[in-house]
């Protein structure tokens, strides 16, 4: 009985502790929050941040939401949120942040410290996207206010990466990403870079960074052999042109056709483009390596009749394509070893093969000025997907 007693005393004690704890739980009710959906950092003066986010602010008269964008100048990112705080009638709260957006002049001088804050802030999670403003980041987050439309421009800037990282049009820019790369010896990280044109935000490069600062750009017509060589393909597509000598053998010779050409050089597309990249040290001591590409797609579209009826007609396409890849991915990287900057990954490569020894990222750089690259593409055409 007396142990009965002393376990109902102990039930009730954690009953009535949990009854005050749940009564001390900070009650968050959302009309009463402001959510921060977006935010971008510029440079301000010589030691100072102008911070610009979007929030997204609910009416519980109405059911509905509304955005604000907010401005504001510190010295850190905590001191922008108190600035922040002092503009909004609700406490702004950064569990709902998508994206982030740094200038490139941040970007250039070293966003690190800046990615570091969003390491530290438990409410974000790591599938943040992080971006680069071709020019400031406040511009793009203004445009809601130029356009003068009632548009959730934290929810258009989040699907605007997430569509084209799932359109295989660009490498996914989440905040974990960054930081395996970053932290990775023998890796660097790529971001999008983003630009307004004609009161819209589009994406118009990939940015390319060595350890956190910017230091280059890729065009849209190098993101295709960037992801091939990073990331695997699984239905992709891409355009793809030719010189009108390299496939006069299978230009159809028919009345039907038009005799004067509209474009002056020959552009096929392919489309649900699966890929494979293998990459292997294959001589440790002159450092060289066999990066070796293999790819099945379908033929989609032409901008000249050509006969592929005969299997060899199609095995003339393909070796013409695995040449011209050849020659855009070795162009590629040996822009990436004269930039000193590793995105693909070899000095992981490297470091495997040195057996269980940890290389310094001084090391790696070193030994990355004498790399040779042996590049092979294989890419087999399974269906042409027009009439031949």
């Amino acid at each position: 009985m007396q142990r009965f007693r002393s376990n109902f005393i102990l039930l009730s004690i954690f009953l009535m502790s949990f009854v005050i704890i749940a009564g001390c739980v900070q009650q968050k009710p959302l009309e009463k929050l402001g959510l921060i959906t977006t935010t971008g950092l510029d440079m301000e003066g010589k030691n100072k941040l102008k911070g610009t986010i979007v929030v997204q602010k609910f009416d519980p008269m109405t059911t509905q939401s509304s955005t604000k964008v907010i401005t504001s100048v510190a010295k850190t990112s905590k001191g922008l949120r108190q600035q922040e705080n002092l503009q909004s009638n609700q406490r702004l709260v950064s569990g709902q942040l998508r994206s982030v957006i740094y200038s490139r002049e941040l970007a250039e001088k070293g966003i690190i410290q800046l990615v570091d804050t969003l390491n530290r802030d438990a409410a974000i999670g790591n599938m943040v996207y992080l971006t680069v403003a071709d020019g400031s980041a406040s511009e793009i987050l203004q445009i809601e206010k130029a356009k003068n439309e009632n548009v959730n421009l934290g929810t258009y800037m989040y699907n605007l990466i997430k569509q084209n990282v799932e359109g295989e049009q660009i490498l996914s820019p989440t905040l974990h990403e960054f930081n395996h790369n970053y932290y990775d010896i023998g890796k660097d990280p790529v971001l999008p870079i983003l630009k307004v044109q004609d009161q819209d935000v589009v994406i118009t490069g990939v940015g390319l960074f060595s350890d956190d600062r910017l230091v280059d750009e890729l065009e849209k017509k190098d993101f295709f052999y960037l992801k091939i060589l990073i990331d695997k393909y699984k239905a992709g597509s891409q355009e793809i042109g030719f010189k009108t000598e390299e496939l006069k053998k299978l230009i159809v010779k028919d009345a039907n056709y038009t005799k004067k050409p509209i474009y002056s050089k020959i552009f096929i597309t392919i489309d649900n483009i699966r890929s494979k990249t293998k990459i292997k040290l294959v001589d440790k001591k002159n450092l060289r390596y066999k990066v070796e590409v293999n790819l099945d797609s379908r033929l989609l579209e032409m901008t000249e009749a050509l006969d592929l009826g005969k299997p060899s007609s199609v095995k003339l396409l393909q070796v013409r394509m695995n040449n011209l890849m050849e020659k855009r991915i070795k162009k590629l990287l040996q822009r990436f070893k004269k930039l000193g900057i590793d995105p693909i990954g070899f000095g992981n490569e490297y470091e495997a093969h040195l057996r269980g020894r940890v290389i310094s990222k001084e090391e790696w750089d070193k030994q990355y000025k004498r790399v040779i690259f042996d590049v092979h593409v294989n890419n087999t055409i399974e269906r042409t997907g027009v009439i031949d």
